[in-house]
């Protein structure tokens, strides 16, 4: 599992269908649930073209009529793909629901295109979407022509959706919801069982995250903490060296950013890692995010990491499998100055030099990320766009790092075999690092995007070699615990 830009992944030339959900204008009904502040924010701020989504390869026979009835059941399932906005002069947004029976799947044969063409078209069949019109998830199906190398008999189908309506762990648990809704319609359960499943609604979550965000104040401990974290200015913190910078003029501001991905561990490296962190009381998280500290710091000379950590939201049981954007953001600060828990062992006899990790520094580079992230996690459930209204910061994340498990995720162990991946769109600008780690599997990877300059491709790939070098030298070969 990756999470790359459509352009990175390996589509066939093939017939090219869309697949769009509509409905009546009559049927849509008004919806008195609120709107999240951070809904709001995102009609007010959202990039043209921006999209998030996913593509895999469907296994068996492409069959037109069991795919439409499983992707009308996906959306009949989650209530946050049947609703929109519409702008009232003097009320604002306000929320408009469809039910389900209202909804149906148009299908539109593009045609039968060259590899190429398809690399070409399918971005802009999934980044047809926006916050402020309905759909806000649309579909693509690519049918191999015969003779396809994988052989497989299987087909693609990639999503597109708008953020309001999306977050990572959505775009995770589509894959196996699809593939099993497609493989009961080829086996002809009827559309009642299809669309069955218990789970909770994004807007019913959107309703409540407002009705919490209305009880903060301008001088409450929420708000007061994130404006300490961003200083005087209410700017955000940006990575500070070697990669980003900040834009010369509008048109660097409007470069395409660089899109990488890396594997960087093993299972069993990250499994190691894992164990010591949680002997220590923290997790693999705070494993991983002490290992790229102190690849910042040798690298880079970064004695403190301040960053935003995306956390998710989905706190209540019914909320587990739903469809929607649930993530909060967690502010941390991270001093891991004095601590070095990698030591480099000269041996000439080798390419290149030995390391062993000094446990005592390894338990206090992990303690010192748990705490910060402990730290700053009670801020995670108050949204954000309340806080920046109430507080009046209008600058946005520059350097976010995320984290994410995703073994246990529903039909994560057949993801190698659907080429499953997660999408974004392109993003743009010379001041921002994000970096997405994903534990699978098949190990750990790290998603990044940066500026698309030869210096900060440099500079990541020196960051990314170190890391590597990290997790092997965190392996227990290589702990060299301090004797008492």
């Amino acid at each position: 599992m990756e999470y790359t830009e459509l352009s990175a992944y390996e589509l066939p030339a093939g017939t090219v269908t869309s697949w769009t959900p509509r409905a009546d204008a009559g049927r849509w009904q008004q919806d008195p649930r609120d709107l999240s502040p951070g809904h709001e924010a995102h009609l007010r701020d959202c990039e043209p073209g921006s999209w998030i989504g996913s593509v895999l390869r469907v296994p068996g026979p492409y069959e037109p009529e069991p795919l439409r009835r499983a992707i009308h059941a996906w959306v009949s399932r989650h209530e946050v793909l049947r609703t929109t906005v519409t702008h009232d002069a003097g009320r604002g947004w306000r929320r408009v629901t469809a039910p389900a029976e209202a909804v149906a799947i148009r299908d539109l044969v593009v045609g039968d295109l060259t590899a190429a063409q398809v690399g070409t078209l399918l971005p802009s069949l999934l980044a047809d979407v926006s916050p402020t019109a309905w759909p806000h998830c649309v579909m693509a199906s690519v049918v191999p022509e015969p003779g396809d190398p994988a052989g497989d008999g299987g087909f693609v189908l990639a999503f597109g959706a708008d953020h309001s309506v999306m977050d990572a762990y959505s775009q995770l648990l589509w894959f196996e919801e699809i593939v099993s809704l497609y493989d009961a319609a080829r086996r002809g359960v009827p559309d009642a069982e299809l669309r069955a499943l218990e789970v909770g609604s994004h807007v019913d979550f959107s309703a409540e995250d407002r009705k919490l965000a209305m009880t903060l104040a301008a001088d409450g401990e929420p708000v007061r903490r994130w404006l300490d974290f961003l200083g005087p200015d209410a700017a955000f913190p940006r990575y500070g060296t070697g990669i980003t910078h900040p834009a010369a003029d509008a048109e660097e501001a409007a470069r395409p950013q660089a899109s990488r991905s890396y594997w960087l561990a093993t299972v069993d490296q990250t499994d190691d890692l894992s164990a010591r962190s949680r002997a220590r009381g923290a997790s693999a998280q705070s494993g991983v995010l002490a290992a790229f500290a102190h690849a910042a710091r040798r690298v880079h000379g970064l004695d403190r990491l301040r960053f935003v950590l995306p956390m998710h939201t989905r706190y209540a049981p019914q909320h587990a499998a739903a469809v929607g954007w649930y993530v909060g953001l967690c502010p941390v600060d991270l001093d891991l100055g004095g601590v070095d828990p990698v030591l480099r062992d000269v041996d000439a006899g080798q390419e290149e030099p030995a390391r062993v990790v000094d446990g005592n520094a390894l338990t206090t580079a992990v303690e010192r990320v748990h705490a910060a992230v402990s730290a700053g996690k009670p801020l995670v459930r108050y949204s954000f766009a309340r806080i920046a209204e109430l507080g009046g910061i209008s600058d946005s994340p520059h350097f976010a790092v995320s984290y994410v498990d995703t073994r246990f995720v529903p039909g994560a162990e057949r993801w190698s075999t659907w080429a499953a991946r997660t999408l974004r769109s392109p993003a743009y600008g010379t001041d921002e690092l994000y970096l997405w780690f994903l534990r699978t599997h098949d190990g750990l990877n790290v998603s990044t995007r940066y500026p698309d300059t030869p210096e900060a491709h440099a500079a990541m790939d020196a960051l990314v070699e170190e890391l590597r070098i990290c997790f092997r030298a965190f392996g227990s070969a290589g702990l060299r615990e301090a004797v008492a």
